[in-house]
């Protein structure tokens, strides 16, 4: 069956009664939720005309157009109050923005095997497989984070993507300071910091060849768990209990900086850490981020 069937020039009655009992009289509740949900109003979008050709004989979609429409948005309102619960104001701001009609539609189309959704001209699109229509209905928004990081952003939007951007704020900014503290703690120098680069790690791995295709959702846990690896080292080799240790750092690492970069070639297998500009650098290569990261400054004595 193809995306691209004419309208129906006219429904049938039951089918024309079951669209305005099923959808057309629930619509403005679900409006209502959207607003309490996201603070915007926000519209529902959908021509049953388009929609009733993709309903087979006897099928849900046929025998009940209105309840069926109904629920692909109602299983979309669900998505987003979980949606909302994970990713919070963050989260209503990016999807408000990057979708800036404040419109949610249903069209058919073969982008996904059953059911999924996009972006397009600012509204939100909730797409069924033209031969699937009513078939895993609740999972039509089940990839809305994925969805916004992948939509055309609007000018001025932030470098990262929004998956990037939610794995930083919440395995990256909630744990650094701790991490910093134990770490300054054993070095005895209160100024000792990170700087882990995010927009150019962005830019390294998104263009990199035989990247992870989850960099983005793990960005932040990733760059943590390069710092941690420093911490371990740390510990593992005594510095906080070593003088010449630590004098032996602040010398070879003036700065007080230590920083991650995605380089296209390293001097050994996986990740290495070298001395630059008085900094201390940890470098991986794209095909190889987030790999054996636990030993990536365990040749931070012989460098020093």
């Amino acid at each position: 069956m193809s995306a691209d069937k004419a309208p129906a020039e006219k429904l049938p009655l039951a089918a024309r009664k079951n669209v305005r009992d099923g959808w057309e009289a629930k619509k403005p509740e679900l409006e209502a939720k959207l607003l309490a949900h996201l603070g915007v109003p926000w519209t529902f979008e959908v021509n049953p005309l388009i929609i009733y050709p993709y309903a087979e004989k006897d099928s849900y979609g046929h025998n009940s157009l209105g309840d069926c429409i109904n629920a692909y948005f109602e299983a979309f309102e669900w998505t987003l109050r979980d949606f909302i619960s994970k990713h919070g104001d963050t989260g209503k701001d990016e999807l408000n923005t990057v979708c800036s009609a404040h419109i949610a539609t249903l069209i058919p189309s073969t982008k996904f095997n059953y059911c999924g959704t996009d972006v397009e001209d600012g509204k939100l699109r909730l797409l069924f497989h033209p031969n699937y229509l009513g078939t895993n209905i609740n999972d039509v928004a089940y990839k809305l984070a994925e969805t916004l990081s992948e939509a055309p952003q609007p000018a001025g939007a932030p470098t990262l993507s929004y998956a990037a951007r939610h794995s930083i704020k919440t395995n990256y900014d909630s744990k650094i300071e701790e991490l910093s503290k134990e770490i300054r703690d054993i070095l005895k120098n209160p100024e000792f910091k990170f700087e882990p680069g995010f927009n150019e790690l962005g830019e390294k791995l998104k263009g990199g060849k035989d990247v992870r295709d989850d960099w983005e959702t793990n960005l932040g846990l990733f760059a943590l768990k390069y710092f941690e690896s420093l911490l371990d080292t740390l510990k593992s080799e005594k510095f906080g209990e070593d003088e010449l240790l630590r004098e032996g750092l602040e010398e070879g690492v003036p700065k007080g900086v230590v920083k991650i970069r995605i380089v296209d070639k390293l001097g050994r297998s996986y990740n290495e850490t070298v001395l630059e500009d008085g900094a201390l650098v940890i470098q991986t290569t794209p095909e190889y981020w987030g790999t054996n990261i636990h030993y990536a400054c365990d040749k931070l004595v012989d460098i020093l």
